[in-house]
């Protein structure tokens, strides 16, 4: 064994992929004071039984997508150029197919944004297909997908070539030594404690894979993730079955395929999987799990299905071994929220090799520059709270996972059906009782849309689903009448103490030192004018304020105040989400409704756009704020949880009286996207900036102030009109389906994609927001001139774009009403 130092600059636990490519990017970056803990062996944990494809089927973002091609970059070329040492990197291409032609779109769809992203993709016939994979039964395909670019890597080679990289640079790499504690001091790691003693740390990073969530445990952070069983198995030798043989990948029938030293490997993702409970073996090397042929041959089955003669192959070798999964498919990496300097990269469910070369790089950068250099809001360790990191639930949501990452999360209707219910509002039951279809918004059960007949049949398609014609008309009593929607969802924070108002003050973009009254939304920005959080802030009395913002998010934005408010500072934060329950009432008749069921004075001059007054509603005292996210006249409602039902029947027992209709997320989602309103995450990120996503105006120009971002966002907004920018788009075919990541092109050149879809039931056609990039300022000018069209399923569809919303650019409906 390698001695243990004392201290290091950053310890990172696990000797896999992930800490491996880790140590080597951080080295890269200048960092060269690490030294990796590896229990065992190094790769002992799942590298060594990895598959080791390096094929980009279901990527489909602009954060997942150039790390997938970092590692291969990595695997193919500088890691054996720079150590001598081969990574088994073999480019064979890479084929998908479909058998039905929706899952053929589904498949088109993601290879038109990749190829935007710039990788080499094309559509290949049936026949292609069969003369590149001799072996694949066809008749029923409809259509291929060949990359030529990508293939396979050995694991274990490559994992050892990133390590002797690593050596090279300076890193030293410790085995046999196992983490049996994590040292925390005043919120921030201090070191760990090992089976050989204490190594004194100022970064520690969990690359521990498997026993990620354990190792979080000892440092009192979540780490939410699960093992389940996974299998693949090798046929019989197969003559004339060539090294070059390209991946083929049947998401239909849940299996992909590979040559494997002359023999075939089918690896399997069942849509009906296993947890393994790794507490069990927390301290062997190599596991490997017996398999439970009865329940994986239908599974087999199927999948051998897809090759000639496939029943009749002879299987030499079945083995099952251990992977992680996240309550949603994406990676865990960043910063925990409640612990400074303890990092995390794991949680890659099955995609450790294809993306922990990238995904490594990118937390490196992360953590030397003090900022992410990538849009991480969907792999952001923080957008979890303690909820995800229960083990039933986990055990309950990773039976789905394997299926749903491989072939099922594909489509638009897609919602898990495992791990629900976690958290109702207390008007779930009214909700249910009138139809709500529901969806899981983190661990909420939220209304999506009303059905008067059910339950909901979710199709594998892109198509409009069958609940269309709902949502329309749920959309059209918001603009005509009244929607009411049950919000209960959003968190709520209330900062109080002597300097709560200061503190916020700080964070935010536009001031939220207004009247008591006073409603805000603003934008926080990091010191590169990043944006990191969206909130509405109330201003609720002169030493308190409640900051509400969606509940993905609650943890990053709570964590955000507490690490940028001075230790002296008088000011608290409590989370009041729970105990609040929130109705939202928008639409033109929305004043009307709510006169109906209390006396206070609702008019336009005692109660104005972005103020909220209490009012009482029955017995109950309720907040009323007037604000709107879809574009009307409307009214926040908030109450505490045990009078939500009180005021609901009163609200309903007048809805008939002006129209008013229950209305879900769906018909929001249509109504902000048809108003041109951002969401978080979503259509914006930690790269924009405000200027970049069309909220400039929200940014304090005045420098009377001082915001974190300020110097930034000055000098941006003093250079004029960004080259970058968001833009609201509307596609002139009313049949399109658009749902997010569909390329834009500027007269026929690529020049940007869309971010968020839906169809405008107002406008009459689909609306989006856009994100175009070019090689000047984008103005109002600039986009009149530019002949613009929307890939969609492999048609070009005509679109118009510009800056302001489509729909009452002026905000003349709910301003001064």
């Amino acid at each position: 064994m390698t001695a243990l130092p004392d201290r290091a600059r950053v310890v990172i636990i696990g000797g896999g992929i992930c800490g491996l490519s880790t140590a080597y990017h951080l080295a890269c970056l200048g960092w060269s004071d690490v030294v990796v803990l590896e229990r065992h062996q190094l790769t002992s944990g799942t590298t060594w039984h990895a598959a080791g494809l390096i094929v980009s089927g279901g990527l489909g973002d602009e954060t997942i997508l150039p790390m997938f091609e970092r590692s291969r970059h990595l695997y193919e070329s500088v890691l054996e150029r720079e150590t001598g040492q081969a990574t088994g990197y073999r480019r064979t291409g890479y084929i998908q197919v479909a058998d039905t032609p929706q899952r053929a779109e589904a498949l088109r769809r993601e290879m038109a944004f990749q190829h935007y992203l710039g990788i080499e993709a094309h559509e290949i016939s049936v026949a292609e297909v069969a003369s590149q994979w001799p072996l694949a039964q066809t008749t029923d395909l409809v259509a291929g997908f060949w990359y030529p670019n990508q293939g396979r890597v050995n694991p274990v080679d490559a994992a050892s070539a990133f390590a002797a990289a690593a050596r090279r640079r300076g890193v030293r790499i410790v085995e046999q030594v196992g983490v049996t504690g994590i040292r925390v001091v005043n919120g921030t790691v201090t070191g760990a404690e090992t089976t050989h003693g204490f190594i004194e740390a100022e970064h520690v990073v969990n690359c521990a894979g498997l026993w990620a969530r354990q190792i979080g445990l000892l440092a009192g952070v979540d780490v939410p993730l699960q093992a389940a069983e996974h299998y693949y198995v090798i046929t019989e030798q197969l003559a004339d079955l060539a090294r070059t043989t390209p991946v083929l990948e049947d998401p239909s029938r849940y299996g992909y395929f590979r040559e494997e030293v002359g023999a075939l490997l089918i690896g399997l993702f069942e849509p009906t999987a296993r947890a393994w409970q790794h507490h069990t073996t927390a301290g062997q090397p190599f596991v490997s799990i017996e398999p439970d042929l009865d329940r994986i041959m239908p599974f087999l089955d199927t999948a051998l299905g897809r090759l000639r003669g496939g029943h009749e192959l002879g299987i030499a070798t079945i083995f099952c071994g251990p992977e992680s999964f996240t309550p949603d498919l994406s990676m865990l990496l960043g910063e925990a929220a409640n612990v400074t300097n303890f990092w995390v990269l794991a949680g890659m469910n099955s995609l450790g090799i294809l993306l922990g070369g990238g995904a490594g790089e990118v937390l490196a950068q992360w953590m030397v520059d003090g900022r992410p250099p990538v849009d991480v809001t969907a792999i952001d360790i923080a957008r979890f709270g303690p909820w995800a990191n229960q083990h039933d639930f986990l055990s309950s949501r990773v039976v789905e996972q394997l299926g749903a990452g491989f072939a099922d999360s594909v489509w638009p209707q897609y919602q898990p059906r495992t791990g629900r219910d976690l958290r109702q509002s207390a008007l779930h039951e009214r909700m249910s009782a009138a139809g709500a279809q529901f969806v899981q918004i983190d661990r909420w059960e939220v209304p999506e849309f009303f059905l008067t007949e059910g339950p909901v049949v979710r199709t594998e398609t892109f198509d409009r689903p069958a609940w269309f014609e709902t949502i329309a008309a749920e959309h059209r009593a918001t603009r005509e009448a009244v929607g009411i929607f049950d919000m209960s969802m959003m968190a709520k924070l209330r900062v109080r103490g002597p300097d709560a108002v200061a503190v916020l003050d700080r964070l935010s973009i536009s001031t939220v030192d207004v009247q008591p009254g006073g409603v805000v939304f603003t934008l926080w920005t990091d010191d590169h004018g990043g944006v990191v959080a969206d909130v509405t802030v109330f201003r609720m009395s002169h030493d308190e304020c409640m900051v509400v913002c969606g509940p993905e998010h609650v943890v990053r934005v709570r964590t955000w105040i507490e690490r940028h408010t001075d230790t002296d500072a008088r000011a608290q934060i409590f989370d009041v989400t729970d105990e609040t329950a929130t109705i939202n009432v928008q639409g033109p008749r929305s004043r009307e409704l709510l006169r109906s069921v209390t006396g206070a004075d609702l008019s336009s001059e005692h109660h104005p756009h972005l103020q909220w007054r209490h009012v009482t509603i029955g017995e109950s005292t309720v907040l009323a704020a007037r604000i709107t996210y879809v574009g009307e006249l409307g009214y926040e409602l908030m109450m505490p949880s045990t009078s939500a039902v009180d005021v609901f029947d009163r609200l309903m027992a007048v809805a008939p009286q002006v129209g008013a209709r229950l209305c879900g997320t769906a018909a929001m989602e249509s109504l902000r996207i048809e108003k041109g309103n951002v969401d978080y995450s979503v259509d914006m990120d930690n790269t924009d900036t405000p200027f970049h996503i069309g909220l400039g105006f929200l940014v304090d120009t005045t420098g009377r102030r001082d915001f974190i971002g300020r110097g930034l966002l000055t000098a941006q907004h003093a250079a004029g009109p960004p080259s970058q920018r968001l833009v609201r788009l509307v596609v002139d075919e009313p049949t399109a389906n658009i749902f997010g990541h569909e390329p834009v092109l500027g007269d026929g050149v690529a020049i940007g994609h869309i971010r968020s879809g839906h169809f405008g039931h107002t406008i009459g056609k689909p609306c989006c927001l856009a994100w175009l990039e070019a090689d000047e300022p984008i103005t109002a000018t600039w986009l009149a001139a530019q002949s613009l069209e929307v890939t969609v399923n492999d048609r070009l569809v005509p679109a118009q774009a510009q800056l302001k919303p489509w729909y009452d650019p002026a905000g003349s409906t709910y301003r001064h009403v």
